[in-house]
């Protein structure tokens, strides 16, 4: 019997110990868990919102700080899950439907609370303050996430202008970059257009609208008109342009130069070149060549550039503007030397 007994000890024994430290653990995870806190603060806010005191000092923080447990419980379960877009699918789902619930609660509290029952009156009024921290900490979760994956991504380099290259054939050298090839003057007019026929329709709607010019005064009415008329204009304009991009070779040789637009080669010897412009920067920046019947403008400026290119062009090598001299052409620049024009003298 005295071994049965020492036996049944034995057995028992470990059962209690185990029952024990499996206890432990739970209380000790429930005394850590954010929502298990949320819920008390949430549960000692309810009888100041039973006596119509919710708005007390000591049941608004109670029902604030049980509304950021709740949020920082959610973001903190996100970033456990794997893998991890699963967390982020879930983070994003959870931050809409956060703020949905906050407008929910915002726009349409108060009507439901008119005719609701006592313990949904009081679990609404809960709710929609602790709603607020709740989505606004999930919403910040959700920003640095972002902000992580943005500084640990692979730095993106700084674009920059085209260069001059060796041209493939080894006989001088050559850059390439995006252009519209378009005519300067064809571009002018349409801006013109652009000008005169937006600027009646402002001028139609200032009228149709006296009354309120008056009101809105002149610096606001400016800005109305910029915002109404102007920047569409422009955005459409350059929408439409920037459509009109192609990939485009300028390069210069001893006795000539070649124009490559898409699968376009055009070939100008210097001895039969008229007119080069050439502009670097700006909105405007391009190359124009007439001569022997060619009659090219690629503008640059206005152009959809190419990945890790700028909208630009670079400067003309000191070969280039020498050889062009030697060759009998006048050099004029603009006042800040934006622009170069040669032309044949005499």
């Amino acid at each position: 019997m005295s071994r049965t007994r020492r036996g049944a000890g034995t057995t028992t024994a470990p059962a209690v110990v185990e029952t024990a430290t499996a206890r432990a653990p739970r209380r000790r995870r429930l005394v850590g868990s954010p929502l298990a806190w949320a819920a008390l603060c949430l549960a000692l806010a309810v009888p100041w919102a039973l006596a119509g005191q919710a708005m007390e000092l000591i049941p608004y923080l109670l029902m604030l700080v049980g509304g950021w447990l709740c949020g920082f419980s959610f973001v903190n379960a996100t970033f456990r899950m794997t893998p991890v877009r699963r967390g982020v699918a879930v983070h994003v789902i959870g931050a809409v439907v956060s703020a949905a619930l906050v407008v929910s609660a915002v726009e349409y509290g108060g009507p439901l609370l008119a005719n609701a029952p006592e313990w949904a009156r009081i679990s609404l009024v809960i709710v929609q303050f602790a709603a607020i921290p709740a989505a606004g900490w999930i919403w910040l979760g959700l920003i640095g996430r972002v902000s992580a994956a943005v500084g640990t991504s692979k730095a993106t380099p700084a674009p920059a202008a085209p260069e001059w290259v060796r041209a493939e054939h080894g006989h001088g050298s050559e850059v390439r970059f995006s252009a519209v090839p378009i005519a300067m003057r064809t571009l002018t007019t349409a801006i013109v257009v652009i000008v005169v026929v937006m600027g009646g329709l402002a001028g139609l709607a200032l009228v149709a609208a006296g009354d309120l010019v008056y009101a809105l005064g002149a610096r606001l009415t400016i800005i109305v008109i910029g915002v109404v008329f102007a920047l569409p204009a422009y955005f459409a304009f350059l929408t439409v342009v920037r459509r009109r991009t192609v990939s485009c070779t300028v390069g210069f040789g001893n006795d000539r130069l070649w124009l490559r637009t898409g699968p376009t080669t055009t070939i100008v010897a210097f001895r039969d070149l008229e007119q080069l412009v050439w502009r670097r920067s700006s909105d405007a920046a391009r190359v124009e060549v007439r001569g022997a019947g060619v009659d090219v403008s690629l503008v640059t400026g206005l152009a959809k550039p190419a990945p890790g290119a700028t909208a630009e062009l670079p400067a003309l090598p000191r070969r280039v503007l020498g050889r062009l001299q030697d060759e009998g052409f006048a050099l004029a620049r603009s006042r800040r030397g934006e622009v170069l024009t040669f032309r044949r003298a005499g």
